[in-house]
């Protein structure tokens, strides 16, 4: 038995607010949000763009960006306008396609965070911004700041990531066996020489020829080594051990959470399936108005965040949230299914994702692993292994089980009221998926 088909999938892609890309459903661009953070009027002002411009979906990404779908040739330019007149587009296409900084979401406001992450982000992209030489950067390539003890970036990796060591920060690049450890008034000087030194390899004859693209800095890691990238950056320590960095175990559950050290907490407003409507996200601003500091925090976990709840308003908060038919609830079934976007809105999908991933959660699903309901083989919306994958064909859904999209089926061309009848009788076999898949699907 073979793994799904992935003939003609392309993957790598990466669109932004000045260079958008074609879907099923139209164009399709990225607003990056500047360290995690939209004023309130400014997402009030990307909802009205993604009315008056697209189609009115939005779908919060894995890389803390709003994707905006349904735009048009006729109505790029005017959304991008827009979104530049809110402070949230670069000057240029290259410089847009670069301004990749993930900061964690509460940066400052988390009373145990060690420095401002937030700060940290916004110098980091500027500079990505205005230097022309950092232009020349892959499109997907990212860097990560991460300051936080009560939300830290759970599960997220990027090609350079600063995080925090005691009254120091480490940065570290990806896949490297150890950190460098600096004072944050060095930190951006020392990322600046990392990019140039990635910059310099990937176009330079001395990269392995075993790669023929080199689009990120783990490539340049495996091939030289930590300590050459480090040298070739003329950085020169002190070291921390890779074992030595904090790493998250679990991401915010939908809902209140209180924050030690704060008189107010945050409340996780859980995406379904990764899409909401242009009138949920204005109906939020108007929430965080009234019960939070006025701004939607945006994580990459397809949630968003509103921060300075009053444990008194936690209610009332979540019933607006309920209300809209977004998840507010760490109990609703929904957060155990991711899917992609799917037919008609992905030009490659074979079937409504989304609409049969709100059926599988309609049907109650024993067990507590994640369940991920993929159009295609290339599995976008979860590349990781999930502990149930429906993956969709033109002749049903085929079931991976433990593993990732492109893995080997246990079952084939099923209908969806099949996939639940056969998930419902496994249900107390499957778990978290944390090994590997089976078969040779693409990794993540």
């Amino acid at each position: 038995m073979t793994g799904p088909s992935t003939e003609g999938a392309v993957k790598g892609w990466c669109p932004s607010l000045l260079t958008p890309m074609e879907s099923g459903d139209g164009l399709l661009v990225r607003v990056k949000p500047r360290a995690a953070t939209l004023a309130a009027a400014q997402a009030e002002a990307v909802a009205q763009a993604a009315r008056q411009y697209g189609n009115g979906m939005i779908e919060p990404t894995n890389r803390g960006h709003l994707q905006v779908r349904g735009l048009t040739d006729g109505t790029v330019e005017g959304f991008a306008a827009a979104m530049a007149g809110i402070g949230l587009a670069a000057a240029t296409p290259e410089a847009e396609a670069v301004r990749n900084v993930l900061a964690d979401p509460l940066g400052p406001d988390d009373p145990a965070a060690r420095f401002d992450s937030h700060a940290v982000a916004h110098r980091l992209s500027a500079v990505l911004e205005t230097d022309p030489a950092f232009h020349a950067l892959p499109g997907k390539f990212g860097l990560l700041v991460d300051a936080g003890v009560a939300l830290p970036l759970a599960g997220c990796t990027a090609d350079i990531a600063i995080r925090a060591d005691g009254d120091h920060l480490a940065v570290e690049p990806a896949g490297g066996d150890r950190a460098l450890r600096l004072p944050e008034e060095a930190v951006e000087d020392a990322v600046c020489r990392l990019l140039a030194a990635f910059l310099a390899w990937r176009n330079g004859p001395e990269k392995a020829a075993a790669i023929s693209s080199p689009r990120r800095m783990k490539a340049m890691v495996a091939s030289c080594g930590t300590e050459a990238v480090f040298e070739a950056a003329g950085l020169n320590g002190p070291w921390l051990a890779k074992s030595g960095l904090p790493r998250a175990a679990a991401r915010p559950q939908a809902g209140f959470s209180p924050v030690q050290g704060a008189a107010h907490g945050y409340f996780s407003v859980a995406v379904p399936f990764g899409s909401m409507e242009a009138d949920d996200l204005t109906a939020l601003a108007r929430l965080s108005r009234r019960y939070a500091d006025g701004t939607i925090r945006i994580t990459p976990w397809k949630s968003l965040l509103l921060w300075g709840i009053s444990p008194s308003d936690a209610a009332a908060v979540g019933e607006a949230v309920s209300d809209l038919g977004l998840v507010a609830s760490p109990d609703d079934p929904r957060n155990r299914i991711v899917a992609c976007a799917g037919r008609p809105h992905c030009a490659g999908g074979h079937a409504e994702s989304r609409a049969d991933a709100a059926f599988l959660a309609a049907a109650g699903l024993p067990g507590t692993g994640p369940v991920h309901v993929s159009g295609c083989a290339k599995g976008c919306a979860h590349p990781a292994p999930a502990a149930a994958t429906l993956v969709a064909t033109p002749d049903g859904y085929d079931l991976v089980s433990d593993g990732r999209a492109g893995d080997l089926p246990v079952a084939t061309g099923l209908t969806r009221e099949a996939a639940v009848a056969l998930l419902a009788g496994a249900g107390t076999q499957l778990s978290d998926a944390s090994g590997p898949g089976r078969g040779r699907g693409p990794g993540p």
